[in-house]
């Protein structure tokens, strides 16, 4: 299938270089068998020869001046819609619907509120519980893991 595919490839890269006239005496002779013989190969060679025409009948456009391309560029720009305004409005009131949510959403109270130590300097949980603590029970543990790690064994016909 494959076969198939490059070889009408060939053909038609064949014909495209007939059509440019880059074809040499050989391939010239070629095509012009498979236009005579093959009336696919005639039809795809009218629609080439069409679509080449058609390609050089386009009008040229006439150059501009650097300036005047640098102007068509900066009003181009110029009249790109705004969105970096539109981005800034949008988050300035999307902060301020969440500063208005957040004042209402409170105790109700606009002061900041602040934490307070207790007169005697003792804090409230310290004063519920008696002194059962010991500093040993706040120590990190590092002479024995929380949690048993199994040891794995190592026999001979594991090592390397």
């Amino acid at each position: 299938m494959d076969d198939i595919k490059t070889i009408e490839f060939d053909r038609f890269e064949l014909l495209s270089t007939y059509l440019d006239g880059e074809a040499s005496a050989a391939e010239r002779k070629q095509v012009e068998a498979w236009l005579a013989s093959d009336p696919e190969f005639n039809q795809c060679y009218q629609q080439l020869q069409q679509l080449q025409r058609g390609v050089q009948a386009l009008p040229i456009p006439a150059s501009a001046s650097a300036e005047q391309t640098v102007e068509n560029v900066l009003a181009r720009v110029e009249r790109k819609p705004k969105l970096a305004i539109w981005a800034t409005v949008g988050t300035a009131a999307a902060v301020a619907v969440a500063a208005i949510s957040g004042l209402f959403s409170g105790g109700g109270s606009l002061v900041p509120q602040t934490a307070q130590r207790p007169e005697n300097g003792m804090s409230s949980v310290a004063q519920s519980q008696p002194d059962t603590l010991q500093p040993s029970d706040l120590l990190i543990a590092i002479e024995r893991s929380p949690v048993d790690i199994p040891v794995a064994s190592v026999s001979d016909t594991d090592a390397p």
